[in-house]
């Protein structure tokens, strides 16, 4: 079940009309058992590694929480940590070793154990990681073990971001499921509109851009120059789009039941740096990486002595995070890659910082201009490495990146790679400018609900129905997947 198809815009309401309805005792109940309709809705069999996942990370809270023995906990911490890891890396690389697997066993004349394509449960990246969270907190003492199974459980399956995130930590979710929710009024129209602008940036922007993305990164060889950088830019947009606008419907779609899930996106394009673009891109699972990869392994180098330390301890961390979050999306190597850039510039970016403030250079507060020219830089750096997380392959990507400033022809044929013609990139266009007017009241005006709630009420329900008259008339319908949840 997809938040973009009309089986969603029947189950939600039922939901949160039965929630509401039903006494506090019992909702816990109604929440777990919707959350696992919602996950059973696409392939039945993975609800097995979810209740896996769930049950080993309960049984270790539980475990952690009992034994006082530190030889105990950390056998318990690591076995568990490994089982869950285990499974997360068996369904998102089996198919990378597969081929090595099979020659060993064919060499080994045993039978081969594993064959054909393994499809990634939904949402295992993010589940896993949440899990993976818990037990940590609770063996740092950070956050105290669930003792009661269906909360837990449903702190891992809870359907607003079961697919795709935000990534949520248990100090922030599992008080909100002992919580008595009322209907809010507030709650329920700011979590309806959020919903609403998430569907806007789906289905009028994202997968309207995607027919040009796809139609050019499908077969990349066929294209130079403007078509190659209008897809590349295009990505940048989809992605986003598609990303933030599942975050926007899984915010929202909690909002209206009363919870509250973390902020994953924050004008992720206005940053003015590669380490302020993670600060406001995926914010869950840049925060969960610099939590449980960086600062570790940031703190065991500075405790170690060796040439160059101070160098190291500006360069090894970030490149770990940032390639371990290659590895989180994916085997290929275009994501590894991907990750490696961002390192590489994040690195950079340390590096240059330290270097002022060693130089004694004066920090002063940047002009529009140069405020202007570090958002282009970082934005195009970004979208530089936007081509290998989109191409098929390495090779491609290379392609890609060494013709994008070849024959620069403006033809009318451009307009022709989206199948509406000028008709797609004017609706797109549109759509776009309208998205980023909002982005640029909110970074100067603050919340977007409470500019809305200083205008006249007929002005606020003209602007409601109108966006929902423009999904209906410009949006693109076919229960497109979201990004994200193949992840």
């Amino acid at each position: 079940m997809r938040f973009n198809s009309i089986e969603f815009l029947v189950f939600f309401p039922v939901v949160s009309i039965a929630f509401f309805l039903i006494p506090h005792k019992y909702r816990w109940v109604l929440l777990l058992g919707a959350s696992y309709f919602f996950y059973l809705s696409w392939r039945p069999k993975y609800i097995v590694v979810l209740l896996a996942v769930t049950a080993i990370s309960f049984v270790a809270g539980l475990l952690l929480a009992k034994t006082r023995n530190p030889t105990t906990r950390l056998l318990v911490l690591t076995i568990s940590l490994a089982a869950i890891l285990g499974i997360l890396f068996f369904f998102k690389y089996v198919d990378a070793i597969n081929p090595i697997f099979q020659s060993v066993l064919a060499q080994l004349g045993i039978l081969h154990l594993v064959s054909g394509y393994v499809t990634l449960p939904l949402g295992i990246s993010f589940f896993t990681f949440q899990t993976l969270s818990y037990i940590i907190d609770v063996y740092k003492g950070t956050v105290k073990a669930e003792k009661h199974a269906g909360i837990y459980a449903l702190f891992v399956a809870f359907f607003p971001q079961l697919a795709a995130g935000p990534i949520g930590r248990a100090n922030l979710l599992l008080p909100q499921y002992y919580q008595t929710h009322v209907p809010d009024y507030e709650k329920i129209v700011s979590g309806l509109q959020r919903i609403v602008w998430g569907l806007f940036k789906k289905l009028v922007i994202a997968d309207r851009l995607a027919l040009l993305v796809d139609t050019v990164y499908g077969n990349p060889t066929a294209y130079t120059g403007l078509p190659l950088i209008l897809a590349t830019y295009a990505f940048a947009f989809q992605i986003y789009c598609d990303f933030s606008g599942y975050a926007d419907i899984a915010i929202g779609a909690a909002r209206v039941i009363g919870f509250t899930l973390p902020e994953n996106f924050q004008q992720p394009y206005y940053a003015q740096s590669i380490p302020d673009f993670w600060r406001r891109w995926h914010i869950s699972l840049y925060g969960w990486l610099r939590d449980y990869l960086f600062y570790p392994t940031y703190r065991a180098l500075s405790r170690g002595q060796f040439p160059f330390k101070s160098f190291l301890t500006m360069v090894i961390p970030p490149m770990v995070t940032m390639l371990a979050s290659g590895l989180w999306h994916g085997e290929n190597w275009t994501f590894i890659i991907w990750g490696a850039l961002h390192g590489l510039f994040m690195v950079i970016s340390v590096l240059w910082a330290q270097a002022k403030r060693s130089s004694g250079m004066s920090i002063a507060r940047p002009s529009r201009l140069a405020t202007g020219l570090k958002i282009f830089a970082t934005f195009n750096l970004v979208c530089l490495t936007w081509i290998f997380f989109r191409a098929n392959s390495v090779s491609e990507a290379i392609y890609i990146i060494g013709h994008l400033f070849v024959n620069w022809d403006i033809q009318p044929s451009l307009f022709n790679l989206m199948p509406g013609g000028s008709y797609d990139w004017m609706i797109v266009i549109s759509a776009i400018l309208l998205m980023e007017g909002v982005h640029i009241l909110q970074m100067n005006k603050g919340s977007l609900r409470q500019v809305m709630c200083m205008q006249p009420i007929w002005l606020r329900w003209s602007m409601y129905i109108g966006m929902v008259m423009l999904i209906f008339i410009f949006g693109i319908f076919g229960s497109t997947e979201f990004i994200y949840a193949k992840f």
